[in-house]
């Protein structure tokens, strides 16, 4: 507090000993720059971090979107989770799983091996959508058992996967 006071009191005494007319001067100066200060150290961040947020909020909302769109298709997933699909059971839930993947028409051949297993004949399917319906699949207990696929252009494959059926 001593320290405060005494660095009032010199600037008291510097105040004092100058002329009214740099007194005035000065007095002007501080009048022109402290709109400057204000707005470089307040109203200049403020600014920018508004804008920032008006770009990043819209997208974060997307993205929130997204994921409640993607959490209903998860606890629907687990309504379905502990039943194993066999023989046609596991036939039609893969060709039922490929039309809601919007890829059935890419499916040219679905195909029994065995009681548990089918295999799946895709022709130019998009890559994306076919990891996405292997995954929603993975989620109802078929997985893959073993894929041969190749490249078929920008962002396609064609090929074969067997899918088998775990309980």
């Amino acid at each position: 507090m001593k320290a405060v006071t005494s660095v009032v009191s010199r600037m008291q005494s510097l105040w004092l000993a100058r002329s009214e007319k740099e007194r005035r001067l000065m007095l002007l100066g501080v009048l022109m720059i402290a709109p400057l200060l204000i707005y470089a150290i307040i109203w200049q961040p403020l600014a920018l971090r508004v804008s920032h947020w008006q770009h990043v909020l819209p997208r974060q909302r997307a993205a929130l979107a997204v994921m409640r769109q993607e959490a209903s298709m998860v606890r629907s997933l687990r309504a379905h989770v502990g039943h194993t699909p066999t023989g046609t059971q596991l036939l039609s839930l893969i060709e039922q799983r490929a039309q809601v993947a919007a890829i059935s028409g890419m499916l040219s051949e679905l195909s029994p091996r065995g009681a548990h297993k089918a295999e799946a004949v895709f022709t130019k399917v998009p890559f994306n959508a076919l990891v996405r319906f292997l995954a929603d699949l993975g989620a109802r207990g078929v997985e893959p058992a073993r894929a041969e696929l190749a490249p078929s252009g920008v962002g396609l494959v064609s090929g074969s996967v067997i899918l088998a059926a775990h309980g």
